[in-house]
């Protein structure tokens, strides 16, 4: 099968969230058997070494090469350069759209610059012949607007990431889409006034998927569909939630290159303090105390990942015996107030503002716990790198945490600790159950559940496998 992947992330190229490690892992198990491409732009500043092949495609099929307009311009002066990554077949969109922009997201003239890196994405599944064309998240939702109305369409699949971000646009600002090349009608993705990109993709492909089955319950409910659950309830028949997998090679803390000691199931203790008395001398934190449990966060500084609530238990909750490092950037008051407490807690609470990926791979390492509060959680990935490292996961009760996560009450089924999202009462209750935990008889039992959990994209790329034939079936 000849599959074709569109998104505007793709590790280690283009990383802002957990869509790029999704991608790049569920794509390296699938060139095993399949022919893999993956369409991505092109940025002045990429993550990673690029091996370019030197073959090049056009961003426009032939009979459109003499069309006059601004769209068809900036089309042939774009190109899609080839290039290898290891099975997988990188197809970079060098365009001026993105050339030389630093960053993928939060700039100017968003909805004209993926509606024609998704114009180019189906234009190049046309020329390759694919099978499939997968698309990722609004930014490539146009795409299957496109092949939906194309005289010879190809089977199309649209996964949704993350329903809060949809890309939606006042109609003044997607009149393009009518025209050349386009020849779409903004109007039929309306919601609440504005053309709606993640609308298109849901109205338009032969199927959707999301990355977990509890996201995919919570979404065809209102209070959680962010306006667009009931078109989801309307494609329910055609919706299906697929838990993420992981990179089983690159979060892997027997072979892992980027942590400073190696470690099993058999040795996970001696592991976890070697890993942690290195943590905190690279933090410049050499004080902090070896004995005490160490808690790791990771993840962008937004509102949906509820850490607003953390900070509020870490201040009522003070009196436990714990040590934090937080590493991640995002909403300003919330780096300020990690900010004060890592100036002021010198003892317990550290912050690094930024992203840095060996110094993820180290927390995971070093970490007793892995704290996830989100409000809302399509999947998440840390919290299977966590259990893959024997660092116990305290989750919110959302979405692909839920589903990965369980606080059972029978010891052989107990793979974390639970609580209510949005709620730091609970939050500090889960808290104190994990110091019980950590200073308890169970904590052996449960690193060895965590550790024995297998994250691997092997069956969950047969289920992506059977939603592909779904949509090659409906196509013929």
């Amino acid at each position: 099968m000849k599959i074709l992947h569109a998104s505007a992330e793709y590790f280690p190229y283009i990383k802002m969230g957990g869509l790029a490690d999704m991608l790049a892992s569920l794509t390296k198990e699938q060139a095993v058997t399949d022919q893999v491409y993956v369409a991505l732009p092109y940025l002045s500043k990429m993550g990673g070494e690029i091996f370019f092949t030197g073959e090049r495609f056009s961003c426009l099929p032939n009979s459109e090469q003499r069309k006059d307009s601004v769209t068809h311009e900036v089309l042939r002066n774009s190109s899609f350069r080839m290039a290898n990554h290891g099975r997988v077949k990188i197809c970079f969109f060098d365009s001026p759209c993105f050339r030389n922009r630093l960053s993928i997201y939060g700039e100017e003239e968003e909805h004209y610059r993926f509606a024609i890196f998704s114009y180019a994405c189906y234009v190049l599944s046309q020329t390759i012949n694919a099978d499939i064309l997968h698309c990722h998240d609004w930014h490539t939702a146009i795409a299957t607007a496109l092949q939906k109305s194309s005289v010879k369409p190809i089977a199309s699949i649209f996964t949704i990431h993350n329903l809060a971000y949809q890309g939606d646009h006042p109609f003044w600002m997607t009149g393009f889409l009518q025209e050349d090349p386009f020849r779409l009608i903004p109007t039929s993705y309306e919601q609440n006034g504005r053309c709606n990109y993640m609308k298109a993709g849901i109205l338009s492909a032969n199927q959707l998927t999301t990355v977990s089955p509890g996201y995919r319950n919570e979404t065809l409910l209102d209070q959680n569909g962010f306006g667009l659950s009931p078109y989801l309830r309307f494609r329910a028949n055609d919706y299906k939630g697929i838990l993420n997998g992981i990179d089983t090679e690159e979060w892997n803390p027997k072979s892992d290159a980027k942590i400073h000691s190696n470690f099993s199931i058999e040795t996970w203790k001696v592991g976890k303090h070697k890993n942690k008395e290195y943590l905190y001398q690279k933090i410049g934190r050499p004080h902090l105390d070896l004995e005490k449990p160490l808690i790791g966060l990771i993840g962008r500084l937004t509102h949906q990942k509820g850490y607003s609530h953390f900070l509020e238990a870490y201040v009522y909750r003070k009196h436990l015996p714990f040590s934090y490092v937080l590493l991640g950037s995002g909403d300003k008051d919330l780096e300020d107030g990690f900010f004060y407490h890592s100036d002021r807690d010198l003892d317990s609470f550290y912050f690094y503002n930024g992203y840095n990926e060996e110094l993820a791979h180290q927390i995971e390492a070093a970490s007793d716990f892995f704290l996830m509060p989100s409000l809302f959680e399509p999947c998440g990935l840390n919290q299977m790198y966590s259990q893959t490292y024997g660092t116990i996961p305290i989750v919110s009760r959302v979405g692909g945490l839920n589903d990965t996560v369980s606080e059972s009450l029978d010891l052989k089924f107990k793979t974390g600790i639970v609580f209510e999202p949005g709620d730091s009462a609970s939050l500090g209750y889960a808290l104190e159950r994990a110091k019980d935990l950590y200073y308890g008889t169970e904590r052996e039992f449960v690193v060895q559940n965590i550790m024995s959990l297998n994250w691997s994209w092997k069956f969950r790329k047969k289920e992506y496998d059977g939603i592909y034939q779904r949509a090659i079936d409906e196509i013929f």
